[in-house]
Order: structure tokens, then C-alpha cells, then sequence
């Protein structure tokens, strides 16, 4: 009897042991596109805090998040450009989760003012039609009236490291966009050093080079005449190789190589998340939109122009509208996307991944303002949560 009931006790004990037992951290490895590196690593600590999990995210390049996936080297690939290719898994998705400014760095010394650029210049300066800064076709863009978009504001409440902070954001209105409070106006006086300009692009496969290509073959097809492409000397409208170019075009991998290299070189313009500019100290133009419209990169000009982006349920891609008229837009804004599964072998990480994923789309622009990455609300918002709810 005794020994029957301390039995009993032993199974009883083992039970609750496993009822009490908290679930293990699951480890996530994530990798690709460096346009999102700048949220997902100021977030990694916050979602460790919140979930018990953790993430590793490899900057490697949009090319890197796509082969990563397919191989199933990643539990979750990043690319800012659409993965439709015949070598993607099958069950696998697009989220667009999260979506910043791709902006125009550059490092001028002796420019005074900040560089203001419209499409057609910005085409010409990366296909080497314009070579110097003092070209006439920059002047002009740097020598008239402009107007730029003030948004109001408020103060909201959000949780960094177990502490409360009060962050200033742009105010929205009930579809997310941005709310303009009025416009600036002033002529500018920008002064422009007679120096050559020195082009810096991603030698690596980047959604970043696509997302550029894409814009300037949209806007400015009678300059950019080659269509978009991950490899940007791919959709070049010349020979990149020609011997005018050499010293004059530059190249290096991932975002922060080039944004790393562009603060060594005087004269030097690329392209980036604007997030690099800050760490490098480069300065970043404003863009003139199609109601000639001067806009900073920041959230509020990249939700803007992604109001009027068509969503594309079949597959979670959206479809950029590069001729919007949204006097709020900057015309360089994009999402970026994660790729991730519906059918995980292992339905314990396909679990982590969901969890994940809701935590990115739901808080990691809102703790993290300082990185420009614009807060996902409105129809986007919606579009997300569906596409989550399908990993498994």
C-alpha cells in the first residue's frame, strides 16, 4: 500500500512538474535584405523581453534572404523586392511588415544647404548623363521656390526596456495617412562646389538597387531605358565599365558598406535606408514628388506614398503607385518583406515565427521612431494580419 501510493505521488509530482514547466526559448535564424536591419536589430532585445525567444538576423543582402529561404537555411529570409522566382519553396509568402525610405546619401563638402533632387536629375546623376555637382540641371533643382509638407504631431506612450517613454510621432488620420498641418516655403539658395560626382551602388544582389531601379525606370523611363533590377549594374543605361567611368562609379556590398564608403569619398552620392546616414554622417536629400512637392525620407512621406499602393492578396506583394499625386509622398518609400512558410516541418518554429512576425508589424516601429521605419496601420495593416494568421 505504501509503496502503491508513493507511486501515485511520484506520477502526480512529474505532472505538475511538466504543468509548471515554462516552454523552452525557441532560436530563430533570420537573414538578408540590410535595408531592414536597422528596425530588426533595435528590436531584437524588446522581442526577447516580451516573448522569451530570440532571433539572430544575418545582413547579408536581399539575394542572400531569398537563397537563404529556399534552402532552408533561414527560418525567415528578408528581401525589400518581390520573391516570385521558380526557386521559391512551395508554401512559401510575402509580409510586408515593415517599410522605410530608401534615401539619397551623399557627401559634398563645400555644398551648403541641403541637396533638394527631382526624378529626372536623380535619374541622370546615376546613369552618368550629369557628372558634376555644379551641372545646371542641379542648380535649377536648387535655385527656385519650394514647399515642403510640416505634419502635426502628438505624444504617445510606448515601453523601451521595461520603461515607459513618451516618443513625438506624425499623426495620422483613421486609413494611416499622415496628416499635413501646412507647407513651408522658401527659395532655396543651395551652394554647389564645382566637383565631380562620384557614383557608390551595391555590387550585391539588393533590393535596395531594385527598389531605386524600379522607381527611376517608372519615373524617368526616357533616361533610366533598362528595367529595374536587384543588380544595379544590370539595369545601368550604359556600360557601367566604360573608361569615363572608371574611379567615377563605385561599388560596394550591402548598406552599410556603401554607405561606409561613401563617407570616404568626397563628391560621393548612393543610396541607403536613411538610417546609415546617420551612423556615417552623410547628409540626405529631399525629393521632389509629382505634385512638385519637396519631401524629406521619413515615415510619414513613406506611409504617404504607400496609401495609394495596390495590395496583392495572392501572394502578399503590393504594387508600388509611382504616380500618385499625394503632395505628402516621398517616392522612394517601400516595404520590405519577410519570407516565411505556411508549411513548417517543425510546427513549434513555425509558432515562433507567427509570434515574431505580430511583434514587428505591431511594435517595433512604434518603440523605435528614431530609425524612420514607418508604423504599419490602415488597409496594410489588415493585409498583414491576414497573411500572418497562414504560417504554420
Amino acid at each position: 500500500m505504501v509503496r502503491k501510493t508513493l507511486s501515485k505521488i511520484a506520477v502526480i509530482a512529474a505532472a505538475l512538474s511538466l504543468i509548471a514547466a515554462p516552454a523552452h526559448a525557441v532560436n530563430l535564424v533570420g537573414g538578408g535584405a540590410t535595408f531592414a536591419n536597422p528596425i530588426l536589430d533595435a528590436c531584437k532585445a524588446e522581442y526577447a523581453r516580451f516573448s522569451g525567444d530570440s532571433y539572430v538576423y544575418n545582413s547579408l543582402g536581399s539575394g542572400a534572404g531569398r537563397s537563404g529561404i529556399d534552402k532552408g537555411d533561414f527560418d525567415f529570409g528578408w528581401s525589400d523586392t518581390p520573391h516570385l522566382g521558380s526557386t521559391a519553396p512551395a508554401g512559401m509568402i510575402h509580409l510586408p511588415v515593415v517599410a522605410a525610405p530608401v534615401a539619397i546619401l551623399y557627401n559634398v563638402p563645400g555644398m551648403r544647404g541641403q541637396l533638394h533632387l527631382s526624378p529626372a536629375t536623380l535619374a541622370k546623376i546615376f546613369a552618368r548623363e550629369i557628372t558634376r555637382w555644379d551641372d545646371p540641371a542641379i542648380k535649377a533643382d536648387n535655385a527656385r521656390a519650394v514647399k515642403s509638407p510640416v505634419f502635426e504631431t502628438e505624444r504617445v506612450k510606448t515601453t523601451v526596456g521595461g520603461q515607459s517613454t513618451f516618443n513625438t510621432v506624425v499623426k495620422k488620420d483613421a486609413k494611416g495617412n499622415p496628416i499635413i498641418k501646412r507647407y513651408s516655403q522658401t527659395r532655396l539658395n543651395v551652394r554647389l562646389p564645382k566637383q565631380d560626382i562620384v557614383v557608390i551602388y551595391r555590387a550585391d544582389s539588393s533590393g535596395t538597387s531594385g527598389i531605386l531601379t524600379n522607381f527611376l525606370r517608372a519615373a524617368v523611363p526616357s533616361v533610366w531605358t533598362k528595367n529595374g533590377n536587384n543588380a544595379f549594374d544590370a539595369s545601368f543605361p550604359g556600360q557601367i565599365n566604360a573608361p569615363a567611368n572608371l574611379g567615377k562609379i563605385q561599388s560596394a556590398r550591402g548598406s552599410e558598406l556603401v554607405a561606409s564608403l561613401a563617407a570616404k569619398t568626397p563628391g560621393a552620392i548612393t543610396y541607403a535606408e536613411k538610417d546609415y546616414a546617420t551612423k556615417n554622417k552623410l547628409s540626405f536629400a529631399k525629393l521632389y514628388n509629382n505634385a512638385d512637392v519637396a519631401v524629406d525620407p521619413g515615415a510619414a512621406g513613406t506611409s504617404a506614398f504607400l496609401g495609394s499602393a495596390t495590395l496583392n492578396e495572392s501572394n502578399g506583394t503590393i504594387t508600388l503607385d509611382y504616380k500618385t499625386s499625394n503632395p505628402a509622398a516621398y517616392l522612394l518609400g517601400s516595404t520590405s518583406y519577410a519570407l516565411v512558410l505556411t508549411n513548417y516541418k517543425d510546427k513549434e518554429k513555425a509558432a515562433a515565427v507567427k509570434k515574431l512576425m505580430t511583434f514587428i508589424l505591431d511594435e517595433c516601429a512604434k518603440r523605435f521612431p528614431e530609425t524612420e521605419f514607418a508604423v504599419i496601420d490602415g488597409p496594410l495593416y489588415d493585409f498583414n494580419k491576414k497573411l500572418i494568421a497562414k504560417i504554420g
